[in-house]
């Protein structure tokens, strides 16, 4: 069941700014942990993972840290349930790039530009609580 509502604590809405802030002008990227309901799914933690990309306006995960980073989290009894970025100088709306990006199909996009963050299940976006 495709979900319709995210729910992000406001300190990790907080925290995903400000490590958009200090990555930039190079995009900031991680793993959005935490669990999955029939309509919602809820984000209780972040992953940040170095940025593998060679340009400033693009992100990469190398596989390796991603799997470290999913050990992790089910040792802890979490979920990685999708994927966040950083958008320096754009609007927090998925890319081209991000859409053809194979993998988590829930994103959380961060723009500096707006101050923001909106949550996205392929191209369309979901209530972010």
């Amino acid at each position: 069941m495709t979900p319709t509502r995210a729910h992000l604590p406001l300190e990790l809405r907080e925290e995903l700014l400000a490590r958009a802030r200090r990555a930039a002008p190079r995009e900031a990227c991680g793993l959005l942990l935490g669990r999955r309901a029939a309509r919602a799914v809820a984000i209780e933690a972040l992953a940040e993972l170095d940025n593998a990309a060679r340009a400033d306006s693009a992100f990469e995960l190398e596989p390796l840290d991603v799997l470290a980073a999913e050990s992790a989290a089910l040792a802890r009894g979490q979920e990685v349930i999708g994927v966040w970025h950083s958008h320096v100088d754009a609007p927090a709306v998925p890319s081209v790039r991000d859409l053809a990006r194979p993998g988590y199909d829930l994103a959380l996009i961060v723009s500096l530009r707006e101050s923001g963050v909106r949550a996205w299940h392929g191209r369309e976006e979901l209530e972010l609580a």
